[in-house]
């Protein structure tokens, strides 16, 4: 016998992981998805027997904690499973033709960086400690609303170096950290400066990063994006959960300021006693709530806080074993072609250590830059087209130059644009991560929950900035905690 009926808005993750929890404590729930399969921005796409990733490089929590258990519970992680942990981080090349490396250890990176700029040992040694610190940060597993002096004061016990690190460098960007260490090295100032010279990007997302590589806990999922979304979909099903794709909700049906089920786009009306929304968050407050329902914090962020930029993805399909000692490259790099351009640098990766997405004997090539939404949207067709063509030509040109005589083995050449992300996800400005995250920012959190507005819950990476999958799942999870509180059950998981 299955208990109320919650309606979960969005099959990305974050739906996904609502969805699950809740089967796991007797609701009955059904998500509705726009596209025709679930995964929203975790996702991946065949072309002629290729297949290219959108979403993961690295997820935190492959190796143990709070997310680590999230992921065992969804069966996001299996036994089954292989999870490879990289030796670098990226290859930067440098205009001066000196290439930077950022190693996945931080005692190898500490290391390799003195080796190269003697004359800044001490500031490399004082920033690698930095990121040692930071390795101890683990997140909380109840939502702040069921948070007890006891979760803070183990909070403080398990973390206590990493917070104070958190505290001293929170309101500060990059930019401004490097300027602090005075790196007197032009090889760093470029590779490592320059590269990460942004005035608003927090310092702390920098930190984090390398701290959860070091500790060998943000891995690289064998399968990647589309495996994930896959695994979390069938352990929904298999708890008895509905997937309803291609079902798109227009909007979210209130009376007397209780959500009481959806509308959707063909006018059907389906009712529910909870609706959780794990959709695009601008979508969910300025459309399906036709803006009338917000929390202060809530209309600030939306007003005040910036997207990550949208992206152009280059995928090409290349047959020829092209290998690499280094999947992941970037390149510092202007360049402009119609109407669009690159602004900074682009991203190279070689799919090379995922064979289950890679066909035996071939590559497969995904090339990434940011691109502003607001210049690709009011586009012609004729103009969308010509400027995919240019950049399309920009994509054999890069592989030609980093592997030589392949560009003619190219069998397989596809460009996604922040058009196509709106068009398959709805995401707000094409934006994959959600919001930036800053020194204003970092350490805030979004509500899941509007006082005014009783039985409706947010879920997703809009709530946390700094976006992506961990989070995300975590908020699902969460909102079935709170559903559980209103209705004063007990939460349980499992991971059979």
């Amino acid at each position: 016998m299955m208990g109320k009926k919650v309606i979960i808005i969005g099959g990305g993750v974050a739906g996904l992981s609502a969805g699950i929890y809740a089967q796991m404590n007797g609701f009955d729930s059904i998500i509705l998805e726009q596209d025709s399969r679930v995964g929203g921005l975790c996702t991946a796409w065949y072309r002629k027997g290729y297949r290219f990733d959108y979403s993961i490089q690295w997820l935190v929590g492959t190796r143990y904690g709070t997310f680590n258990d999230l992921y065992k519970e969804t069966h996001l992680l299996t036994e089954d499973v292989e999870v490879i942990d990289p030796k670098y981080h990226t290859l930067t090349h440098l205009k001066n033709g000196k290439d930077f490396l950022i190693y996945t250890d931080i005692g190898e990176w500490q290391e390799y960086l003195i080796a190269n700029a003697p004359e800044d040992e001490k500031s490399i040694r004082r920033m690698c400690r930095h990121m040692d610190w930071s390795k101890g940060l683990e997140p909380f597993d109840v939502p702040p609303p069921l948070r007890t002096p006891f979760h803070y004061l183990r909070a403080l016990h398990r973390n206590f170096w990493s917070l104070i690190t958190l505290l001293r460098f929170k309101n500060m960007s990059c930019s401004e950290y490097f300027r602090k260490l005075h790196f007197k090295s032009a090889w760093i100032q470029e590779g490592l400066v320059n590269n990460y010279k942004n005035d608003a990007y927090s310092v702390i997302a920098l930190l984090l990063m390398l701290s959860w590589y070091t500790k060998k806990n943000a891995g690289y999922p064998i399968g990647g994006s589309l495996g994930v979304a896959q695994r979390l979909e069938k352990r929904y099903l298999s708890l008895g959960g509905k997937i309803l794709a291609q079902h798109k909700v227009k909007e979210i049906l209130v009376q007397n300021d209780q959500a009481v089920g959806v509308l959707l786009e063909d006018g059907e009306r389906m009712m529910s006693d909870y609706v959780v929304s794990a959709a695009d968050g601008h979508t969910t407050l300025y459309q399906m709530l036709h803006g009338k329902y917000f929390t202060p914090k809530m209309e600030k962020a939306y007003k005040n806080w910036t997207p990550f930029s949208s992206i152009v993805q280059i995928s090409m399909g290349v047959d020829a074993l092209l290998k690499t000692d280094y999947p992941v490259q970037v390149t510092l790099y202007k360049r402009q072609f119609g109407k669009t351009g690159i602004s900074h640098s682009y991203r190279m990766i070689n799919y090379g250590y995922d064979p289950s997405i890679v066909p035996e004997g071939k590559s497969a090539i995904v090339i990434r830059f940011e691109s502003p939404y607001e210049v690709w949207n009011g586009m012609t067709p004729e103009e969308y087209a010509a400027e995919k063509e240019m950049i399309a030509a920009f994509g054999r040109e890069v592989v030609e130059h980093y592997y030589p005589n392949s560009s003619d083995k190219i069998e397989v050449l596809d460009v996604a644009t922040p058009l196509t992300t709106v068009r398959y996800t709805g995401v707000w400005k094409g934006s994959c991560q959600g919001f930036l995250p800053t020194r204003e920012n970092i350490s805030k959190q979004l509500e899941m929950t509007i006082p005014k507005l009783k039985n409706f819950y947010m879920a997703g990476q809009w709530l946390f900035p700094g976006g992506g999958i961990p989070p995300s799942m975590q908020s699902g999870k969460w909102a079935i905690q709170l559903i559980c509180k209103n209705e004063k059950k007990k939460f349980v998981c499992y991971t059979k």
